[in-house]
């Protein structure tokens, strides 16, 4: 099933004892919008003092979301330097793989 409320909403509604399990695909999208996201949020707030780590920081949300095999390379680079420099990134990349 989707990751979708009114998807479940329905469920509910007509089959209230059924167990509603969601399709890896969209967990998976899931963890990468919201959990990526809040870690790397997290890490340019703690940079506020560093105005170009922060900048880096912030505008590398869709070079964390993007399934490596798709990135140039120059954008490979960038992403190692990225996730060298900062622990908690690499540890949410890594689980999103």
């Amino acid at each position: 099933m989707g990751m979708n409320t009114a998807m479940d909403m329905e469920a509910k509604q007509h089959c209230p004892k059924a167990r509603v399990v969601y399709d890896l695909f969209h967990v998976v999208a899931k963890f990468g919008r919201e959990v990526i996201d809040r870690v790397r949020v997290y890490q340019a707030n703690r940079l506020r003092e560093n105005h170009a780590g922060r900048r880096v920081i912030k505008r590398s949300r869709w070079l964390l979301l993007r399934n490596r095999t798709n990135l140039d390379p120059e954008q490979a680079v960038k992403l190692d330097v990225l996730l060298a420099a900062k622990e908690p990134l690499t540890t949410v990349y890594l689980l999103k793989s």
